[in-house]
């Protein structure tokens, strides 16, 4: 039977797993909302971004906590394409590193 850490751990990997399809989902919201400028995709963007950075707080994960909450205010503040571009690739940055 496996120890709380070893399910703890588990569940670690499965949630860093799990990061790049939601980075690919803040791609297509950017994308969308870039293409159409539909407030409706930039709520996306902002709902999608608050939702990475609470989970990653959660898991301990404070470098990608930040960026996804520098991605989820930009999104907020309609901060314009290029800051959420910038903020998108340096959450990208620290989930890749």
């Amino acid at each position: 039977m496996a120890t709380l850490d070893e399910k703890l751990a588990e569940l670690n990997k499965k949630y860093a797993a799990a990061l790049g399809g939601r980075i690919r989902e803040l791609e297509v919201f950017l994308s969308a909302y870039e293409n159409t400028g539909s407030y409706s995709d930039l709520e996306k963007l902002y709902k999608s971004a608050h939702a990475v950075a609470g989970s990653a707080r959660t898991f301990g994960l404070p470098e990608v906590t930040d960026r996804a909450k520098e991605l989820e205010l930009a999104a907020r503040d309609d901060a314009g394409i290029e800051i959420l571009h910038k903020n998108l690739s340096a959450l990208k940055k620290c989930i890749s590193s």
